[in-house]
């Protein structure tokens, strides 16, 4: 980076700064909103909750994502066989 000459402002960061800035951001929000989607299931129990929580903060999106994708497809296995037994 070249260094601003003497009474110049440094107006703000690169774009490279705020679009990594960016990308943090949106990771942390993926993670809390499969987090607050876990809690809230009741497909599991409290312990696997707990589990699969541990999972999606230690792997960071990679687990967040492995976490969306079980729930999903464990929600519409339930909607699935709940919609054939109803009376």
């Amino acid at each position: 980076m070249p260094v601003p000459e003497r009474g110049t402002k440094l107006s703000g960061m690169h774009r490279g700064s705020w679009f990594g800035i960016a990308l943090v951001f949106a990771a942390l929000a993926f993670q809390i909103w499969v987090t607050w989607r876990l809690r809230r299931s009741t497909i599991y129990d409290r312990s696997e909750k707990n589990a699969q929580s541990k999972l999606i903060w230690l792997l960071p999106v990679v687990g967040a994502a492995i976490v969306f994708s079980v729930l999903i497809s464990e929600e519409q296995y339930e909607r699935k066989d709940n919609g054939g037994q109803s009376s």
